[in-house]
């Protein structure tokens, strides 16, 4: 089965949780550990939404966007997920092609619903 969301992060409680809710709410959820990973999902998967932590071991979350891009897949939505949430963050993320910053602490339920909007707007 495809999945419409790729969720990542490093930690395994987090990325669990989002991807049981979007499961619940019949939405296809994979999942990567890194943003060495994400990139090779997303390239091989084509998710029309990413999920992505910013501050992960080895390539972070920022990397891993700019690598997404320069592949020139015209998908996904790519959500940065971060405790980062200065104005220069918010700034550097948007340069290395992320579409939308999320400040941790979220709501699974509110990111549910974020990403059915996503979804409904990409199809």
């Amino acid at each position: 089965m495809e999945i419409s969301v790729l969720v990542v992060d490093d930690d395994d409680d987090i990325a669990m949780l989002l991807v049981s809710s979007l499961d619940r709410a019949g939405i296809v959820a994979g999942r990567a550990g890194n943003g060495r990973e994400a990139v090779e999902r997303v390239v091989a998967d084509h998710p029309r939404v990413v999920l992505m932590d910013w501050m992960m071991p080895g390539t972070d979350g920022i990397q891993a966007a700019r690598e997404i891009r320069a592949a020139g897949i015209p998908q996904p939505h790519i959500v940065m997920l971060t405790a980062r949430v200065h104005s220069s963050d918010r700034e550097e993320a948007l340069r290395a092609g992320v579409d939308e910053v999320v400040a941790k602490p979220f709501r699974p339920r509110e990111i549910v619903a974020h990403v059915k909007e996503l979804l409904a707007a990409v199809a």
